[in-house]
């Protein structure tokens, strides 16, 4: 097995890591003058659905997040808030939220929220949000109860970082645009385009 792996050119081998990473962003740390901070929560017990909703509750401008799994009331209702504020609110969540009975999807439908779904993937499974020019929010943790009161998760909050706010802030866009704007008994095939459902 060695002699195979000492048989590959090594100007093949420079040229592969030679390759532009497509995926990748390297953001510069903020300057210790802009006071950015990083708010670390572990769940269960760490309040962090509440820590979310207090930090949608001081957007100004907008808040865009991306959910895979969202049943969170309370962030559900900091959203509603922040739009009936005219904050700039949109959401895209996972396909798998057009199925649920009664799901955060029929929720922001009912009450205005700008809702796109993305069906692009097998699972879009991000979990993040951008609040206004410098605040940004992402970990492990669904915007669910679960996630925040039952499982073992975690989630951050980084503010005054506006770099690395503009890089979750394009990669929003880029699934908004992937994505198709949500309506009731909205269906997807096999091929993740959307369909009606059949009556």
């Amino acid at each position: 097995m060695l002699s195979l792996f000492r048989s590959v050119p090594l100007a093949l081998t420079a040229a592969a890591l030679a390759l532009p990473l497509q995926a990748s962003e390297v953001i510069a740390a903020p300057s210790p003058d802009a006071r950015a901070t990083a708010e670390v929560f572990f769940s269960p017990g760490a309040n962090t659905d509440r820590a979310i909703a207090a930090a949608i509750a001081d957007a100004r401008t907008r808040v865009w997040i991306a959910g895979y799994f969202f049943t969170s009331s309370v962030v559900a209702k900091a959203l509603d808030e922040a739009h009936a504020r005219k904050v700039d609110v949109r959401v895209v969540l996972d396909r798998s939220q057009v199925t649920q009975r009664y799901s955060s999807a029929t929720f922001f439908h009912n009450r205005g929220v700008p809702l796109w779904i993305n069906a692009r993937y097998p699972v879009m499974h991000h979990k993040f949000l951008v609040i206004d020019a410098g605040t940004i929010g992402f970990g492990s943790m669904n915007f669910t109860r679960a996630g925040a009161q039952q499982n073992a998760e975690n989630f951050n909050l980084f503010r005054r970082w506006p770099q690395l706010a503009q890089t979750y802030g394009r990669e929003f866009q880029r699934l908004e645009r992937e994505s198709e704007r949500y309506r009731p008994g909205m269906t997807f095939d096999a091929d993740s385009a959307a369909g009606e459902k059949a009556e």
